[in-house]
């Protein structure tokens, strides 16, 4: 039974990619695939290469959410080299498991120690992770009220909020169960660690929405930026979507059906998407590099910094 679990998750892994990939691959053939090309082939490299590495930079701001909360609701330090390449290592791992909990598991089992429950680290993961889709939310919410009105963009409407109601009702049961929290955590802290969390997560999406459009730039898009921003940060709610890897597939359908409305043509909305998953792809393959390489945590000539960066402080 063990032997099969892995294989297991290999083929949900297998199935999450092919789903994503499918529906990239009817977009591109419902709508003009030498359309796309030449679009791409006219793409101003001095500008999307340094996009797209800033795309895979900005999961720094994630890297540093969790250092922050791992402090303040667990009171777990972190030295900077391990909570980063754990971190994108995470991201690899994530990347094939539903809704990305491969990502939080790693997290928790690469810090498990004797002494350590396993409560006490998943907290400040819960918490980064609710933040992250409140600001997300309230960024898409705000985004629609510059985009034209259309009755195609209810459902999104209500995701958004449908996210915000869910995320405070997480946080709401967490706050309430001493055994899940791990350790006591005052009303004070609490709200610092949400202000921190949100403030970060508004800064990690913010970023990548500016990166994203700067690849529409590279590409000629030649819009008013604030409607095409608008769609790209609405279009990012899709990320949410617990079936495809960050919700590959149904942020380019949304991205296209948003760029349309705004003048746009759907072939550049894909050809921003398709640069834009490059940035997935190098985080993916650095975390990937990070774990086969055995370069996660501390580097072994620091062996001796490592023990005393994953101590927990019984001071604070």
């Amino acid at each position: 039974m063990s032997r099969s679990a892995p294989a297991r998750q290999r083929l949900v892994g297998a199935a999450r990619w092919a789903l994503g990939l499918a529906i990239v691959g009817f977009l591109l053939l419902r709508f003009d695939l030498r359309s796309v090309a030449g679009t791409l082939q006219q793409v101003d490299l001095r500008i999307a290469i340094p996009a797209i590495l800033a795309l895979v930079a900005v999961h720094l701001l994630g890297a540093v959410a969790w250092h922050d909360l791992s402090i303040r609701l667990a009171d777990v330090r972190l030295g900077w080299w391990p909570t980063i390449t754990h971190y994108y290592a995470a991201q690899a791992v994530g990347s094939m498991t539903p809704a990305n909990l491969g990502a939080d598991a790693y997290r928790v089992a690469a810090l498990r120690k004797p002494g350590r429950e396993w409560t006490t680290l998943l907290l400040p993961i819960v918490v980064q992770r609710v933040t992250s889709q409140v600001a997300l939310s309230v960024i898409c919410l705000g985004a629609l009220l510059v985009l034209p009105y259309s009755s195609s963009t209810l459902p999104i409407v209500l995701a958004g909020a449908a996210f915000i109601v869910v995320s405070a009702a997480i946080l709401l049961f967490v706050r309430t169960r001493p055994k899940l929290r791990g350790m006591t955590v005052s009303p004070r802290a609490w709200v610092a660690a949400l202000a921190s969390g949100t403030g970060l997560a508004l800064a990690f999406h913010l970023g990548s929405i500016g990166m994203v459009y700067l690849l529409v730039v590279a590409l000629g898009g030649h819009s008013a930026a604030v409607p095409v921003i608008a769609s790209i940060a609405v279009a990012r709610l899709a990320i949410l979507i617990p079936i495809s890897p960050s919700g590959l597939g149904f942020q380019e359908a949304a991205l296209s059906l948003l760029f349309l409305q705004i003048g746009l043509s759907a072939e550049m909305a894909l050809a921003t998407a398709l640069l834009n998953r490059l940035a997935l792809v190098g985080t993916m393959a650095l975390g990937a590099s990070l774990i086969l390489s055995g370069r996660t945590g501390t580097p072994a000539r620091r062996e001796e910094g490592a023990r005393a960066g994953y101590e927990v402080s019984a001071s604070g």
